[in-house]
């Protein structure tokens, strides 16, 4: 792969595999991280003496092409585990769940990764990581770097590929575009989702007028009902036809909702309309999974598995640093945040594998922030396992040995447990 890339063209000290390594595990130096330090990595683990200057030079184009293939080629990876495959299985094929995670960038990158500069944002180059991944399996699915000015709606028409019937995307209400939803429908899978503001919903096929949405306030409020369901249409020409669950949001996450629609309308010059305001006071969960699948009561249980993603993303950058860089350099750069990438996915397929295990034996789910915590600490374990292959069962079947001991998932104070999220699907 280095060769095919043009990363190696001759015979060199350095080679891919080398160059791989030395990038995957200089992730917990973040932003203190140097070419000193690479130096010394491959010196200490590889008998290898190259100079600083030698190393800068390997930074380029050619260099960001070989890891960026060697991230597709793991991500193009399907794990297979021991035990009952479907253990986390319940009525629906896979449980997809996607989101993207943005920061800023130095100025120079711009010309790559446009950011959004203006009142909202304090950077004109920003980075956006867009991940999607399988609940139910762990696997991986689509871990791609865009520029952040690529809007998620976007990206949500031209990346919702491998539509298997049964699929159930979760995902947040900026990827959610009627066109979106209606691809998902028209391949007999499904979505939960929030409903965005702006969007209508209509009480039939042929209604001229879109709900006014504030009869539903008013009964909530009337009968002091939990929430209510009703059968509705989305889109003025698509009519697609959903099962929505309305119910009243409390008055801190409404104050939240006003603050920020003020501070993007100000930036505007633009005046939040009262109609506005009445949809933010209003969670509009809608969804194609028929009831009989999934009832109105689970509904928002099932959605908020989303958050399992918010999760991963800040492991990524609390344990992984992905944030973290020091260069202006942009290949080296991109060439760092691969090696991080790489260095996530590789721990996700062994966590997964943790999972499916202990899950299938004790019925418990394991928590991927423990995990990392611990893999941190076997940092020396796992990389001598990937110099030396044979050592992986060793290592796996220390982990498999402190998975239940140190390693299970606990319950939040006065929130539902994972466990009692999902049993919801069983």
């Amino acid at each position: 792969m280095a060769r095919e890339s043009g990363f190696c063209i001759r015979k060199s000290k350095l080679d891919g595999f080398q160059f791989l390594i030395s990038l995957m595990f200089a992730h917990h130096r973040g932003k203190h991280f140097s070419l000193l330090d690479m130096a010394s990595f491959l010196f200490r683990d590889f008998r290898l003496r190259i100079t600083k200057q030698s190393l800068h030079d390997r930074f380029n184009v050619n260099a960001a092409r070989f890891l960026k293939s060697c991230l597709a080629f793991l991500m193009s990876q399907k794990i297979r585990y021991n035990g009952d495959s479907n253990a986390l299985r319940g009525k629906f094929n896979r449980i997809r769940i996607k989101d993207s995670t943005k920061y800023g960038l130095p100025d120079s990158f711009i010309c790559k990764y446009r950011g959004f500069g203006g009142a909202l944002h304090n950077s004109s180059s920003m980075i956006s990581i867009q991940y999607e991944y399988d609940f139910l399996s762990g696997q991986s699915l689509d871990l791609r770097l865009t520029e952040a000015v690529r809007n998620d709606q976007s990206d949500s028409s031209d990346y919702t590929h491998d539509i298997q019937e049964n699929d159930l995307f979760i995902r947040d209400m900026g990827y959610c575009t009627l066109k979106f939803m209606s691809m998902v429908d028209s391949a007999k899978a499904f979505f939960v989702n929030r409903l965005a503001p702006k969007t209508n919903i209509y009480a039939s096929r042929d209604s001229k007028e879109p709900v006014d949405v504030k009869g539903y306030m008013r009964k909530l409020k009337k009968h002091g009902l939990e929430f209510m369901e009703v059968e509705v249409f989305l889109g003025k020409k698509d009519r697609i036809p959903v099962r929505a669950v309305i119910s009243l949001t409390d008055e801190d996450t409404y104050q939240k909702r006003i603050r920020k629609t003020e501070k993007q309308a100000r930036s505007t010059g633009n005046n939040v309309s009262e109609a506005f305001k009445t949809r933010i006071r209003l969670n509009i969960m809608v969804t194609n999974v028929p009831a009989e699948m999934l009832d109105a009561k689970n509904i928002r249980k099932v959605y908020s598995i989303r958050w399992q993603i918010e999760l991963l993303f800040k492991v990524w950058k609390s344990q992984a640093k992905i944030h973290e860089f020091n260069t202006s350099n942009i290949h080296r750069f991109e060439c760092q945040l691969y090696g991080k990438l790489i260095w996530i996915v590789l721990n996700l397929n062994l966590f997964n594998w943790l999972q499916q295990r202990i899950f299938s034996k004790r019925n418990y789910l394991c928590s991927v922030w423990k995990y990392f915590k611990l893999i941190l600490n076997l940092s020396d374990r796992l990389l001598e396992a990937i110099k030396t292959p044979r050592e992986i069962i060793l290592l796996m079947d220390d982990l498999a040995e402190l998975a239940p001991k140190i390693l299970k998932l606990e319950k939040k104070k006065g929130k539902p447990s994972l466990n009692q999220q999902f049993m919801c699907l069983a």
